[in-house]
């Protein structure tokens, strides 16, 4: 007798930043992905010392990840696991239109200079906030991990 899966068992995303500036943003973020669902974080380029303002522990609910070159990430990245660039980029989907793929890993860039050209190509997807100027990291992968668990929930 064959298994019905639920879909949601076959859904997972990770979310993270390329060189983050300063670690409260990271510690945000984290947070964030922690009550809404995410299963791993990551920085790619940057070094994280445990936050002392991390009330919810979320370092014991979610790994976080450090990787210490772009191509250290990508090779990790899971089989059908998507790239999704959030970027304010001429290409990019309007966050309100995307639709969420079931595995997903969301790539924000540096609050200085957003993603390279080099992380832009290994993105299968381009996905931009609304708005003509660029928001704190943390609200942005906020507002992308909320926006996925508004629309899976459906």
């Amino acid at each position: 007798m064959r298994k019905k899966w639920d879909s949601k068992e076959e859904r997972y995303f990770g979310i993270g930043v390329f060189r983050p500036k300063n670690e409260e943003n990271i510690g945000s973020l984290w947070r964030t992905a922690y009550i809404y669902g995410a299963n791993f974080i990551f920085i790619i380029d940057a070094k994280y010392k445990k936050n002392t303002s991390d009330v919810l522990k979320v370092w014991s609910k979610i790994p976080l990840f450090q990787y210490e070159s772009i191509d250290a990430f990508i090779q990790t990245v899971p089989y059908s696991c998507k790239i999704i660039g959030i970027e304010m980029d001429k290409r990019a989907t309007p966050v309100k239109e995307f639709i969420h793929p079931e595995r997903a890993i969301y790539l924000l860039g540096s609050e200085d200079n957003g993603l390279t050209k080099e992380l832009k190509k290994k993105c299968q997807e381009l996905v931009v906030l609304p708005g003509d100027e660029s928001v704190n990291v943390a609200v942005a992968g906020s507002i992308v991990i909320f926006d996925r668990a508004n629309k899976m929930d459906r």
